[in-house]
């Protein structure tokens, strides 16, 4: 998350959308909330491979994108605990206009456990120079424009936020820092039965804590 634009990316297509019903097992549940926060992160990712023009010459302050362990902060650690990287896989090209970087998704084990089943996703691309930081705005901006969402203030140069409901609550932050576009998804069950997301003011100020969270553990520059 290679091809010629505007087809979609060598990543291939997204997954089926899950189906609508409760889950009603702690696994299925888990499995329902990672599923759907899946398919948020592999439709946005896959949202901002446009073909963009890069009028500015300012250049960003990242050649790459940091890899999924390098913002796994405390507040993962409390949001999803006892989580496992499910997912840590390169997206895009150095050579793609918009960019290349990281997708990650982290999630409780499935199965009997003594943390309630949450999960987490990241999606981090750096859009090459020169013009890294218009094109990263443009990416932002082709990403969340499908979404009703709000502006955030504090979370990197620029944030926005949005929630999505099917079949588990989910709230979901893309901020921009320089060149580098981040959009992060987190959703929690209620209850150890996962039979139903937990309250989605909950969620949505979890969602937010974890962005900050990543935004304030980049590191000011990778190299190449």
């Amino acid at each position: 998350m290679s091809a010629q634009y505007p087809q979609r990316p060598p990543y291939g297509p997204p997954p089926e959308v899950v189906s609508s019903a409760q889950p009603q097992s702690r696994g299925c549940a888990t499995a329902g909330v990672v599923a759907a926060a899946l398919v948020l992160l592999v439709l946005a990712a896959g949202a901002i491979w446009y073909v963009v023009t890069r009028d500015s010459p300012e250049r960003g302050e990242y050649e790459a994108a940091p890899e999924c362990a390098s913002v796994a902060t405390g507040t993962l650690d409390a949001l999803v605990p006892g989580h496992e990287l499910e997912l840590d896989e390169p997206i895009g090209a150095p050579e793609d206009p918009a960019g290349s970087g990281w997708q990650c998704r982290w999630a409780t084990p499935e199965g009997p456990g003594d943390a309630v089943p949450a999960t987490a996703t990241l999606v981090l691309v750096a859009a090459p120079d020169p013009g890294g930081v218009t094109t990263s705005a443009d990416n932002m901006r082709a990403t969340t424009q499908q979404y009703e969402t709000t502006a955030l203030d504090g979370i990197g140069e620029e944030a926005v936020r949005w929630t999505r409901g099917d079949p588990f609550t989910v709230g979901c932050v893309g901020t921009r820092v320089s060149n580098l576009y981040l959009e992060s998804c987190y959703s929690v069950a209620a209850g150890y039965d996962a039979s139903e997301p937990a309250d989605e003011e909950r969620i949505v100020a979890d969602a937010e804590a974890l962005a900050l969270a990543v935004v304030e553990a980049l590191p000011e520059s990778v190299p190449e």
